[in-house]
Formats: structure tokens, sequence, C-alpha cells
């Protein structure tokens, strides 16, 4: 019988350079591409499970582990007993909940570690430096409101821009998701007037409908900035106004 192979050649077309690849043997989830064809770059992947699916716990389990021995690796406490009774702990909360709570410093590593894990994403090269705001205590719409505000101002930090993350409260069993209804933070609003024209940005004339049904007044202006529309805990969304001062916009003029 023969032994399994232990890595996988990747042949470099530009330079006709061949090199050896290991990483995907550590992979705990089905690895989409095979031999003969690589499936990264294609935008959607087929999913596993439905979204919005909770994992067995069988299977939570299998990934908290292999989290969690990420996590010590990386700060060179690997089987150590801190890292057995941190095992020890997630084992227990996920078979008397459903599931477990991130520590600030796992939190902060997962987050940098899944977007330096991102292949399609161009800017991951600041990984590193990523900021993680954890705003898992907030349990109210407006405090997700300020949560986000802050996020927006330490992110363009005038002009200088710094790459941040705000992560709200997990999904709990009891407990509906914290929502954020809008697309991109800062985005115009987009009228479609009676006659058929838009006024402002075509990709926002639906939410645009929807934050007017909540009680936003629109102004039908060309370059309107939306507010925040967010939901906590599974409540009934809340509209709220970024402060202007947070904004920076750029006046641009057609030269005709």
């Amino acid at each position: 019988m023969a032994s399994p192979k232990r890595f996988a050649k990747v042949k470099n077309l530009l330079d006709d350079k061949t090199y050896v690849d290991t990483l995907h043997q550590k992979a705990i989830a089905a690895v989409p591409c095979s031999s003969d064809r690589c499936m990264g770059s294609l935008m959607s992947q087929q999913a596993h499970r439905p979204p919005g699916a909770p994992r067995t716990t069988e299977e939570l389990l299998l990934h908290a582990k292999d989290f969690i021995e990420q996590y010590y690796t990386s700060i060179k406490k690997n089987n150590t007993p801190a890292h057995f009774k941190r095992i020890s702990e997630i084992t227990d909360a996920v078979e008397k909940s459903g599931t477990y709570e991130l520590t600030t410093a796992e939190l902060t590593f997962g987050a940098k570690l899944g977007w330096r894990n991102a292949p399609r994403c161009i800017g991951r090269i600041q990984w590193s430096k990523l900021q993680v705001f954890d705003a898992r205590h907030i349990l109210t719409a407006r405090g997700m409101y300020e949560a986000l505000c802050n996020h927006i101002k330490y992110g363009t930090n005038k002009g200088n821009l710094r790459s941040a993350i705000t992560i709200f409260p997990q999904r709990k069993d009891g407990r509906r998701d914290f929502r954020v209804w809008n697309a991109q933070l800062i985005r115009y609003a987009g009228y479609k007037m009676d006659d058929g024209k838009i006024i402002g940005d075509p990709a926002n004339v639906e939410f645009t409908d929807q934050c007017i049904k909540l009680g936003w007044k629109p102004k039908y202006g060309m370059f309107d900035v939306l507010p925040l529309v967010l939901s906590a805990a599974g409540s009934d969304p809340e509209w709220f106004e970024i402060p202007p001062e947070l904004i920076l916009e750029v006046n641009i003029r057609h030269p005709k």
C-alpha cells in the first residue's frame, strides 16, 4: 500500500520555478483545490453548510482546539499547562452551552490570522498592524453606534488611514445577532424620483428607501451620507447620523 504524499509541488509559470508546499496538509476543513486545478481564484465557492447554520459540537471542538493550538504556538506556550487548561475550559464551555468565549488576546490573534489567510484580499499585507476593538460587552444599538464612530475616527486618522476591525457579541442560543445593515459604513444615498431619474448613488437606492421607512429624513442631494442602521441582539433596527466631522470627503469637480 502506497503511503500518502507528504507534499505537493507547485510550479510558477512566470519563472518556471517549482516549490514544495506542505501547508495544505494542516487544513482541518475540506480543501476545494486538487492536484489538477486551483480553486483559489473563485470569488464564491460552494459552502459546506447553509449560511448561519451552527456547527455541530464535535466540529466546533475540532476547530476550537486547532485554533487554540495555533494561538499558543504563536506565543511559544504550546503543550504547556496553560495550553491544556485552556483546552479543558473550552471543552467544558462548548459541552454545556454550545459555544465558548475567546479572550481578548485570542480574539486579536484570530482577527489578524483571518486577515492574513484571506487569499483574495490585496490589503492583507497589513495584517500584523490590524487594530482590533473588542466590543463584545455592548448590548444596545446606541452602544454599537458609539463603537463604530470610534472605529471610523481611528481608521480615517485625518486621512492617514489605519486598518481596524470592531467585533460585536457573537451568536448564541437564546440571543439573536448583532447586525450592521450598511454594506459599508460611509455611503451616499440614492433617490429614485417619480420620473425614473436617480439622484445620488444608484447602488444605494434600495437601502436609502429602507432608511426613509425607518424615519430618516432625506435631503435629495447628490452627496447625502446615509445613516448607520444597527440592530442589537435581534431588536428592531435603529438609525443614527454619523457626525459630519468624522466623514472625510474630497471635493471633486469635472473639468468640463
